[in-house]
């Protein structure tokens, strides 16, 4: 997932709910360029677009921009030399 992409699952996650004019501003790029973008992310699963033209994110979505999240001990690797 490129860069712009993420910014923008990020956006709508603050958002809740945004059409491609609004998060065009908060990213400073067009609202055609934003557009496409979505579009890639809902044929990829992570935005659904309503009917008013506002995208939402997917549970696959916000999956994508959660932090990784881990239970218990985390092992330490040592490396040699």
């Amino acid at each position: 997932m490129k860069g712009n992409e993420k910014q923008v699952l990020k956006i709508v996650a603050e958002l809740r709910e945004a059409d491609s004019v609004a998060i065009a501003r908060k990213v400073g790029v067009s609202s055609e360029y934003v557009t496409e973008i979505c579009k890639g992310l809902v044929n990829d699963g992570y935005l659904v677009e309503s009917s008013n033209g506002k995208y939402r994110l997917t549970p696959g979505g916000l999956k994508t921009i959660s932090p990784v999240k881990t239970i218990g001990p985390i092992p330490v690797l040592k490396g040699g030399g």
